[in-house]
């Protein structure tokens, strides 16, 4: 089977990820900040004082994971899967 790619990954900064290969990338450590993003979402903010009180890596992890999600949905809209 031969995979086709609408564009180059330079161009995107996306990477290709095979599926024989995604077991590899489901690490503890994804597990663990995609845990961290879940509780942020469903009780806010460790700190409780908003994203600016949260050391940098974390409202990386949140803006991250809120883009991949709106892209995601953004998808599921055009190709109709509701």
């Amino acid at each position: 089977m031969t995979e086709n790619i609408c564009w180059p990954e330079s161009e995107t900064g996306y990477i290709r990820i095979k599926r024989g290969e995604i077991k590899s990338y489901i690490t503890d450590g994804l597990l663990s900040l995609v845990a961290l993003w879940q509780r942020i979402k469903r009780y806010g903010w460790p700190q409780g004082k908003g994203y600016l009180a949260e050391p940098r890596f974390v409202l990386s992890i949140v803006e991250l994971f809120d883009s991949e999600k709106s892209n995601f949905l953004e998808w599921k809209k055009r190709n109709g899967n509701n």
